[in-house]
């Protein structure tokens, strides 16, 4: 069959015998050992379509063994490490094949960096481990800026929306203004965006919304959630795109205390691509 399409069709990862967390580069694993292998997907910073599928997966430990959660990260936006973009939890009867959930609910992808892997035992001293291979299918297109974009020779859009700064209450930001917009403000409809809520020093628990308008109406973009998603323990959180993937340029940050306490180091950050569009007359 002749393939005409421009694709990435590669394995990324290969893990055998891993029974302890581990944050891995590109490359092979084996019983601990690690051996790098060039990344598949380098090259583009933010790929348009992009999807992640585990092979060969197979956990220890009989019917009442523990789990794996297996994170892609990234650590390719400038400035910014381990941003997760896919994820799958793995037990002892998962299917050979899993497909990785997108944790933005978007078809692009950020290049990956890192595969990390999380394992909760159930029984102490248990020897369990975990086998996969990760596979990527990926494909990009050259976005339309009048700029370069931000620290890339890609027309990629990357960086802090809003903060770091410390919050104590609900606080509003307006983008742009007070906070910048990484240029998002320069297209009314992106192709592809991506965000993230970080923090550190947290007390209490903390959710972010990137909002922006539509007919008037304030429309939330993309999300963390409701329920107190940024913790002590969980310092980096996707935002959900409502819209799956493309986005309205955005207006304001929305940081929302939802238990008592401080984020004392708080910040959304982005990526954004697209293209200009063609329209016929009308």
């Amino acid at each position: 069959m002749i393939n005409y399409g421009k694709v990435v069709d590669a394995r990324v990862w290969g893990i055998t015998t891993q029974i302890d967390d581990v944050r891995l580069p590109i490359g092979d694993s084996t019983g601990g050992t690690h051996t790098s292998r060039p990344n598949p997907l380098r090259g583009t910073l933010l790929w348009d379509q992009c999807l992640y599928v585990l092979t060969g997966v197979s956990v220890g430990g009989g019917a009442t063994g523990g789990s794996f959660t297996v994170t892609i990260e990234t650590d390719a936006l400038a400035g910014y490490t381990g941003l997760p973009i896919a994820r799958a939890t793995l037990g002892p009867v998962s299917p050979t094949t899993v497909v990785m959930d997108s944790l933005h609910h978007a078809p692009c992808s950020p290049m990956p960096t890192h595969l990390n892997i999380n394992a909760t035992i159930t029984t102490p001293g248990s020897t369990q481990s975990v086998r996969l291979q990760c596979h990527a299918i990926a494909k990009q297109y050259r976005g339309s800026l009048s700029t370069q974009g931000n620290k890339t020779a890609e027309r990629v859009l990357q960086g802090s929306l809003c903060g770091p700064a410390a919050y104590t209450v609900d606080t509003t930001l307006v983008l742009g203004s007070t906070d910048t917009n990484i240029g998002m403000g320069n297209m009314r409809l992106w192709d592809n965006a991506m965000f993230w809520v970080i923090g550190t020093t947290i007390t209490g628990t903390w959710d972010a919304d990137v909002v922006g308008r539509v007919g008037g109406a304030t429309v939330t973009i993309a999300s963390s959630g409701a329920a107190g998603t940024l913790t002590s323990s969980v310092e980096i959180a996707p935002l959900v795109n409502n819209f799956y993937g493309q986005a309205i340029n955005p207006t304001h940050v929305i940081i929302t205390e939802v238990s008592a306490g401080t984020l004392s180091t708080g910040e959304v950050v982005g990526i954004a691509k697209s293209g200009r569009g063609s329209m016929g007359k009308r």
